[in-house]
């Protein structure tokens, strides 16, 4: 009779009672496929109890909760929806003529209800960043539970969430028509990148 997986782990883990212990032990020396299979678990047991293996950074942990949390259902709450407005962008700047090659930072400036978004895109091609932070034009600080979607053609590419000083990071940005929209718990904004001339 082999042993079966069950055996084999109250075996590693010392759970077996020592009557039946050594009579499993002088079958794995003389069943050649029990004996192969006991030192496969015995090793993936060991793999898993390495104590090398720490917990993820606090900050990497934070952004995952945050993207995997539900959202929290509002009843009988509607969320305004607000189109940021380009008011800068450093492409369609007459000093910036002729200088858009591929190595070029593109800097945009949104402007949406009481606050302004700068956003920087720059970067080779196979592995551009976007890097922006929030402004509020009023005394009121910005909310600390925004989070930040950016979007190529209406699709969702990357998402996070603002640090302690208003600022959020996006990497590997895809080329081609981007946006970036901002939810916060009453309010969604939306505002158009204008990539296309960075591909």
């Amino acid at each position: 009779m082999h042993l079966n997986s069950e055996a084999t782990l109250d075996l590693l883990e010392g759970r077996t009672e020592t009557a039946r212990r050594a009579a499993l032990n002088a079958h794995l020396e003389q069943c050649l496929e029990c004996g192969k299979q006991f030192d496969e678990w015995r090793r993936m047991y060991s793999l898993l109890g390495r104590i090398h293996l720490s917990n993820a950074p606090r900050e990497v942990l934070r952004n995952a909760e945050v993207i995997f949390e539900p959202r929290r259902a509002t009843a009988k709450t509607s969320i305004r929806l607000i189109v940021a407005a380009l008011v800068f962008d450093s492409f369609a700047q007459p000093a910036f003529a002729g200088a858009r090659g591929t190595g070029e930072a593109r800097q945009v400036v949104l402007r949406a209800d009481n606050f302004d978004v700068h956003v920087k895109i720059f970067g080779d091609p196979s592995e551009r960043q976007l890097i922006g932070q929030i402004f509020a034009r009023s005394q009121a600080s910005f909310p600390e539970t925004a989070r930040l979607h950016l979007l190529q053609n209406g699709e969702r590419v990357g998402v996070t969430i603002l640090d302690q000083f208003g600022g959020f990071q996006f990497d590997d940005v895809p080329q081609g028509s981007l946006s970036l929209q901002i939810d916060l718990p009453h309010l969604t904004v939306v505002g158009a990148l204008n990539d296309t001339d960075l591909a």
